[in-house]
């Protein structure tokens, strides 16, 4: 007698194991960690800087990148 023939003539039996293997899983889920993939921020911020008569390089290497410097530091 195979598995099959089995489930066949005896369905109490049958239906008693799937009913105890969905309520073992429902339970399973439940108490399972619920950290596994924790929410997380993504921090965004835009610099803008004005420094009249000086090209886009000078800017960026003297006034902005100490800015974004600085800002980067905050969030730690």
């Amino acid at each position: 007698m195979n598995l099959g023939e089995y489930s066949v003539k005896n369905k109490v039996n049958s239906w008693l194991l799937v009913l105890l293997m969905t309520i073992g899983g429902v339970l399973a889920y439940f108490e399972m960690g619920k950290l596994e993939d924790p929410a997380f921020t993504i921090k965004e911020a835009k610099i803008i800087t004005a420094y009249p008569g000086a090209s886009p390089q000078e800017v960026y290497d003297e006034v902005t990148y100490h800015i974004e410097d600085a800002v980067r530091l905050l969030g730690r």
